[in-house]
Formats: C-alpha cells, sequence, structure tokens
C-alpha cells in the first residue's frame, strides 16, 4: 500500500470540490464553502496552512436537491456518504474519493471511505435562544444514538481525541449496545428532527448538530447571495456577507487563531488502494 502525499490529498480534494461546484452551477444549486474552508480563501485564497479537509454548506432545500443530483450520477471513483443511499452514522453528507481509504486509531466511524468534502445542511433554529439550546441538545442525543449504532468494535467510540475516545467507549456502551444495527431507522429520524423549525419563519439557522453555546446563531439573510471566489486553482462559491458569519464563528477571525483553536485531522493517515 502506498500513502498519499500532503499534495496528493490536497489534489484529491480539490477534484471533488470541483465536481460538486459544477454540478451546483449546471442545476442552479446555491452553496457556499464554510468553516475554514472560507476563513481561508478569505485570507489566503486557499488552504489555511494547517488546515487539511474542505467544507461546504446548503441551505436544507439546496442540500436536498444536490443529494438528489448526487444520487443519481456520479463519476465511478466517487462515492456519496449520505444514509439515503449508503449507511452512514453521520447527520451530514461526504463525497469521497473511493480509490482511497484512511487508517486512525481513534476513528474507525467510517473505515473504508476515503478522502472527502464534508457537506453541511443548515437547518432554522428558534430565535429564543434557551430554546434553541434544549433544541440543539436534543439533536446532539438522537446523534449520539446514531453513532452507538455502528456494529463493528468500537467504532462508536470514533474520535479525534484519545481521552474521548475511552470516555466514550465507556459512557456509550449502554447506548451500542442497545441501538446497534438500527442506522437506516436512526438516521432518518435524526433528518427529520433536525429540520423540526423549517417551516416556521424563523430568523436563525445552522448546521443544528453544532456544540452547545458555540458557532450557534446565523441570520438568514447572509444565505440569500452568494459570489464567486478563488479557492487554490479553483473558482468556488461563498456568502457575500462573509464577516458575519465568520465573526459569529471564530470571533476576531482576522487575526491568527489561539493553539488551543487549531484543529486538522491528523489522526488519519490516508493510502491509495491500488497505485501502480
Amino acid at each position: 500500500m502506498k500513502e498519499i502525499t500532503k499534495g496528493e490529498q490536497r489534489a484529491l480534494q480539490l477534484e471533488l470540490m470541483a465536481y460538486i461546484d459544477k454540478v451546483c452551477r449546471e442545476q442552479g444549486i446555491d452553496y457556499s464553502i464554510s468553516a475554514g474552508t472560507l476563513l481561508g480563501s478569505v485570507k489566503y485564497k486557499g488552504y489555511i496552512p494547517w488546515d487539511d479537509d474542505i467544507d461546504m454548506m446548503l441551505t436544507r432545500p439546496n442540500y436536498e436537491r444536490l443529494m438528489a443530483a448526487l444520487m443519481d450520477d456520479l463519476p465511478e471513483h466517487f462515492t456519496l456518504l449520505y444514509y439515503k443511499s449508503h449507511v452512514a452514522y453521520l447527520p451530514f453528507a461526504k463525497l469521497y474519493d473511493n480509490r482511497t481509504y484512511f487508517v486512525s486509531d481513534l476513528d474507525t466511524l467510517n473505515r473504508g471511505t476515503g478522502i472527502f468534502i464534508d457537506i453541511f445542511p443548515l437547518d432554522s433554529l428558534p430565535a429564543d435562544k434557551i430554546e434553541g439550546e434544549r433544541f440543539k441538545k436534543k439533536v446532539r442525543t438522537a446523534v449520539t444514538h446514531l453513532v452507538s449504532s455502528a456494529p463493528k468494535g468500537l467504532s462508536y467510540a470514533s474520535s479525534e481525541k484519545r481521552l474521548y475516545f475511552i470516555a466514550k467507549t465507556l459512557l456509550w456502551l449502554p447506548y451500542h449496545l442497545h441501538y446497534k444495527g438500527h442506522s437506516k431507522i436512526l438516521a432518518e429520524k435524526v433528518d427529520l428532527l433536525m429540520q423540526k423549525y423549517n417551516n416556521q419563519n424563523q430568523k436563525f439557522c445552522n448546521f443544528v448538530w453544532s456544540p452547545p453555546k458555540k458557532t450557534g446563531y446565523f441570520d438568514k439573510a447572509i444565505f440569500t447571495e452568494y459570489e464567486d471566489t478563488e479557492f487554490e486553482n479553483l473558482k468556488l462559491k461563498k456568502i457575500k456577507n462573509h464577516d458575519v458569519y465568520l465573526s459569529e464563528l471564530y470571533g476576531d477571525w482576522r487575526n491568527p487563531p489561539k493553539k488551543k483553536a487549531v484543529r486538522n485531522h491528523n489522526y488519519y493517515r490516508w493510502y491509495w488502494k491500488d497505485k501502480k
């Protein structure tokens, strides 16, 4: 087996993102790169120096349209990890390159999948933030049950830190014993729950499986206007009013982050399945 270099990893991610962008433009689907990818585009016109993935976000109607398009037609070497087309244990989608795979001591939840793009749906949150935090807590509980349904070994305890892995191994074991093997039902339940407030004319939205009292409440108005932005060798889409989004997410995003805020996926090692 041949390990994938950092340059190859980024090239594959950019290929995945270029394909998604092509589909979205052809079908008139609005999307925005998000989180560290959006920050990298604004500050560096590409990857943040310490970042190693690409994230994107879509309002729920656009997310559903993109899922339908990707389920309908994909290049042979791409696979969509989405609960309606593939066994999935998380409440968002991934498009991955099936010529690759990862090895990790801490995260085996999606064992067998390859280098990926994360695709996040944006759903409504109530204006009352006390109610909003209760709702987010309910979503996190439902996702805990979904993750715990992973049937193989300790996959349900997958985490980015060893201490978290150990804690989840013990604390989530009862959920695992109760829910294992029921991912399809639980994934649908989570997906419907996340959309609870979507028809109530709420002001705020976010990917609602988010940490408590963090990365919280985005005004829906910022997801009505989009523009092109540079990201490495690609022209992608972003929300025009990125300042409101990045300020809510990172605070003073123009200055370098504190060391503890820097996150990446260095607990993965990537390999080619069959590279001559």
